[in-house]
């Protein structure tokens, strides 16, 4: 696609003197044009994105977008009347993870460190730039406490266009709990909007009105053997009380409820639920007067629709958070929106899709509507963004997410489905080599982690596009959803308790031997790859099926299913701190068992413990600081595959936790999977 005299090449000026991909080693300095998916290489593939998180001010004059800078991601405002950047951050010590305006005039942003050794973004404080007075404020450092500090964790809502006002979920009376706040960022002065709170509140929900209506409390922590308990309260519009109105359990094995969001008649409330014994989350109306549920609002044969899971949200008229409710979105195999009749919002998405008819688009409006700014996304467009033009019908092109993430290179990811050998629907997506006859291709099945969480996406590439790499590399590559895996009902979940290397392995080589039946792939090239429960499935797979599967990528990966409760130091053992240990071990004893009761079985699905079984080469790498899957899995794993003497590369990277995140231990771990796959995969 050309570009116009756009934002993107405004910002490449910009920052032709800045060394934003310095910090990449072996990233190249500028973007190129690659031939094939084939010609790019890993440090391109998995460097950080070049942009994302675009947010537009409600003036529609500004937007906001988060940068590599410095080896992080960074804070930069574009005026789009100058179509000139200024940098806001530039730290090579943090991460701004993510931002919001506040007005017109005000941009909250959060910081992290997405390298610390936890295999996550560790909170580091909050501040807000003010663009009158050019400058960043602090709110809250963690590595400089200090009295006085204000801990925001989320913007709810804003008040309005030139207001310095918004409503946020801030820690005023506790350090562990939020209330709701009015806050306001030219003061910095609060008001307490829950003072009546019913307390150990989590999470807010504000009608349109903007008034503090649901709380949602998590319960005392649990005694051993018990789940973590939550419960929504609700209070009127004219009242201090709160009533509970639902509970549910951290084990997902009952009713569940997720809150969507109150109508404009603040009265109607959308909530996801599987009552009355439905196996799937299920969107109704719930009227917040009479405690009754209503009509069914929107069903999928396939998927939970959750806030969760399916990343389930209200359309509203208008205004994104104040305006009349006219559809719901949520992702399905692909992003889906269900229209409740014909209305604005409904029209101009039309539009949108009309002119950009191979993309998912999602947007935001200006306060007076006149522009939107659009996130293009699919399988084969990792992310574009666009502005468009209500008024004159325009749609300009700004900046992709991936300069170099060619869509016309790109692999497209088809969901499948098939029946396990027990009957389960079992579901994932299968990405193939992009101009290669779909026969006889080699195999990789990537298995995510969890393992109880929904692991893919159709137009989600994430910080880590395997899937995509994978593919330009030649292979078939399944991303598979074994029983367990949230968002496809209750009975797919609970299935998979006490089935980790069970009916989930079968699950993963009935996957497997799908494609082989469809004559996609070679039966005699299939190899296994995955991270912390895909780790250890990978794992198991070559202990448990050494005769089917070639070969296995394996990271931070359970060796041994004892070691996930008796070792002092995992978040996951019995010995654990309240903060996790509480309900987390008792929620792996449901899953996978109980050391103690459950010796034989534990016996016969730790793969450490079965290492001799192993046929072909293992790639194993760990971090040296993980507290989810201590590095005694892997010296356990590599001790009894030497002593057995089967073939592995064993690697671990320092100051790396439960995943990783410094680039030079990414672009490792690629290459040498890269190397590995192509040694082990060859005819």
């Amino acid at each position: 696609m050309k570009f116009r005299t756009t934002l993107q090449h405004v910002i490449v000026a910009a920052f032709a003197a800045l060394p934003i991909y310095a910090a990449h080693a072996g990233a190249p300095a500028e973007a190129k044009a690659y031939q094939s998916a084939a010609d790019i290489p890993v440090e391109v593939f998995f460097k950080l994105t070049d942009y994302r998180d675009l947010s537009m001010s409600p003036d529609g004059k500004t937007i906001a977008a988060i940068v590599p800078l410095n080896g992080r991601g960074n804070l930069v405002l574009i005026d789009l009347a100058t179509r000139k950047a200024k940098v806001i951050t530039s730290s090579p010590r943090f991460d701004v993870a993510e931002s919001r305006w506040v007005g017109n005039k005000y941009l909250f942003y959060r910081t992290a460190d997405g390298q610390e050794a936890r295999g996550r973004f560790v909170y580091k404080g909050s501040y807000y730039y003010d663009i009158d007075n050019d400058k960043s404020m602090e709110l809250e450092n963690t590595n400089e406490r200090k009295k006085g500090d204000i801990h925001i964790d989320s913007i709810i809502m804003a008040e309005g266009n030139d207001s310095p006002e918004a409503y946020v979920s801030m820690r005023g009376r506790s350090k562990e709990y939020a209330d709701v706040y009015k806050f306001n960022f030219k003061t910095r002065r609060s008001q307490l909007l829950t003072f009546e709170s019913p307390g150990r509140t989590e999470g807010w929900e504000l009608d349109t009105h903007k008034r503090p209506r649901i709380a949602q409390r998590g319960e005392i922590r649990p005694a051993a053997g018990q789940p973590q308990m939550t419960a929504y309260y609700h209070r009127a519009p004219d009242s201090d009380k709160w009533e509970k109105i639902f509970e549910q359990s951290s084990y997902n094995d009952g009713t569940m409820y997720d809150v969507l969001g109150f109508d404009n008649d603040d009265r109607t409330l959308y909530v996801s639920t599987n009552k009355d014994g439905l196996d799937k989350m299920a969107v109704f109306k719930y009227d917040t007067v009479t405690k009754k549920f209503g009509e069914l609002v929107h069903a999928d044969p396939i998927f939970d629709i959750n806030g969760q899971s399916a990343s389930a949200r209200l359309i509203r008229e208008v205004d994104d958070e104040t305006g009349k409710v006219v559809g719901l979105y949520y992702d399905a195999a692909k992003p889906t929106r269900i229209w409740f009749g014909n209305s604005a919002r409904k029209s101009l998405t039309e539009q949108i899709d009309a002119s950009l008819p191979a993309t998912h688009n999602a947007f935001r409006l200006s306060s007076d509507g006149s522009k939107a700014l659009v996130h293009a996304t699919s399988d084969i467009q990792s992310g574009i963004y666009y502005l468009f033009d209500t008024q004159k019908k325009t749609l300009e092109p700004i900046v992709q997410d991936r300069e170099w993430a060619s869509p016309a290179l790109m692999a497209e990811r088809k969901y499948i489905g098939f029946k396990a050998r027990d009957g389960l629907p079992v579901y994932g997506y299968l990405t193939l080599p992009k101009g290669t006859e779909a026969k006889n291709l080699p195999l990789i099945m990537n298995i995510h982690g969890g393992p109880m969480v929904r692991g893919y996406h159709f137009s989600s590439w994430g910080r880590w596009p395997e899937a995509q790499f994978f593919a330009s590399r030649g292979y078939a590559v399944l991303e598979l959803e074994p029983r367990g895996s949230e968002g496809y009902g209750r009975n797919h979940y609970v299935k998979a308790w006490k089935q980790w290397g069970g009916t989930m392995q079968d699950d993963i080589n009935d996957g497997a031997m799908f494609l082989v039946q469809e004559g996609i792939v070679d039966k005699k090239r299939m190899a296994l790859m995955g991270g912390s429960y895909g780790g250890y499935a990978s794992l198991q797979g070559m202990t448990r099926d050494p005769d089917l599967w070639r070969c296995a990528s394996s990271v931070v990966a359970v060796s041994d299913l004892g070691l996930l409760q008796n070792v002092s130091w995992s978040d996951t053992s019995e010995n654990a701190d309240a903060a996790t240990g509480g309900y987390l071990n008792n929620e792996f004893k449901l899953w996978v068992g109980d050391s103690k009761t459950d010796a034989a079985l534990f016996e016969l699905r730790s793969p450490a413990r079965n290492a001799a079984n192993v046929k072909g080469p293992i790639m194993l790498t760990m971090g040296s600081d993980d507290r989810r899957v201590p590095l005694i899995h892997g010296e356990k794993m590599r001790d009894a595959l030497l002593k057995a003497g089967k073939t592995l590369d064993y690697k671990v990277y320092p100051e790396e936790g439960h995943g990783f995140n410094k680039d030079v231990n990414v672009f490792d771990l690629y290459n040498r999977s890269e190397k590995f796959f192509a040694q082990c995969l060859k005819k």
